[in-house]
């Protein structure tokens, strides 16, 4: 604690020679975490590109003065609590001991390296100049952020059991999340206009060739301006809801029995001019609840996890907080 006290005897002399808190914080702390230091910097550097844009903004004035300053106050506290939780997870990591093997952080510099700069390690040494950043920050960062992430996963896992009778509540609780709607899986045949010389004449001929029996995939195949290499096919293998068509459309397509074609469908287009469809119905599935067993229990224990892991993490770092010395500047 005795370093806290000397952190904090320093701001109070910048501040005493210096006056303006502006000028100051730009080299000063920005939070003591026990007993280390959030620098001003910090925060900026992952605040600046936002902070550019909303000056931008002001400038032009689509925010006024007022509304830019609580945005980039906003902002920073946020950015701040963030580095704060960060800081208290890499001194957990210290305090329990752990100590990962070079090798896990050298893994994570040569895949950022590839997946960021496609293996060039000269363009990484040539945006980080850019920014005015040096490799051994960008190492200590890839570092850091990999420690977090582990210590976030081993604390997420350690606690959590998702029991059947967890996983049955779920499921008669949102039951309605697992309804699967009215559907149906049909074949269209849609002629746009200009696509014939004579679209009414076409429309009447192949509504004429659908009424006496041809092959309706062929038809499509043959004549329709849309998805003709599969037959008029839609959506997921052919299946169809009600709200994936025009409402005019899934009126009759959903009064039409398995194997049932419609007539003709008369619909104007965005110039006005009208459009023809020629429906056909293959199969019809009716709204049912999807059993628990049928695949959704997997599905539910995950929900379940990811919602057990998030609040594991939050109670472990309010606990970080409650059991530590921290004192914010901004």
């Amino acid at each position: 604690m005795k370093r806290v006290g000397w952190i904090i005897l320093w701001m109070s002399w910048v501040f005493w020679n210096h006056g303006l808190a502006q000028d100051t914080m730009k080299n000063g702390v920005a939070a003591v975490v026990n007993n280390e230091a959030i620098t001003y910097r910090d925060v900026l550097a992952q605040t600046q590109m936002e902070e550019e844009d909303l000056k931008n903004q002001r400038n032009n004035g689509r925010i006024t003065k007022e509304e830019y300053q609580e945005k980039i106050k906003a902002r920073r506290n946020t950015v701040l609590d963030s580095l704060i939780e960060t800081k208290l997870i890499l001194q957990d990591y210290k305090k329990k001991g752990y100590n990962f093997p070079d090798y896990y952080f050298e893994q994570q510099e040569k895949q950022k390296i590839r997946e960021q700069f496609g293996g060039d390690r000269q363009a990484l040494v040539k945006t980080l100049e850019e920014r005015g950043q040096t490799l051994a920050d960008w190492k200590k960062y890839v570092r850091e952020t990999f420690i977090v992430q582990q210590m976030r996963i081993i604390n997420a896992k350690r606690y959590i059991t998702i029991s059947p009778h967890m996983i049955e509540a779920y499921y008669q609780q949102h039951v309605r999340d697992f309804l699967t709607p009215d559907r149906v899986k049909m074949r269209m045949i849609y002629l746009a206009p200009g696509s014939s010389e004579n679209l009414d004449a076409t429309a009447n001929e192949v509504l004429a060739q659908v009424e006496s029996g041809a092959d309706f995939a062929d038809l499509a195949k043959k004549y329709s301006n849309y998805n003709p290499s599969n037959g008029g096919q839609r959506g997921s293998n052919g299946w169809e809801e009600r709200a994936g068509l025009h409402p005019a459309l899934a009126e009759v397509a959903f009064n039409l029995r398995p194997g049932q074609s419609s007539g003709l469908i008369s619909l104007p287009t965005a110039d006005g001019k009208p459009a023809y469809y020629i429906l056909h119905v293959e199969e019809v599935s009716k709204a049912a609840v999807i059993p628990l067993d049928r695949g959704v229990r997997d599905q539910i224990e995950n929900t379940l996890q990811a919602a057990e892991s998030e609040k594991v993490q939050r109670e472990w770092i309010d606990r970080l907080k409650r059991d530590a010395y921290i004192e914010k500047f901004l």
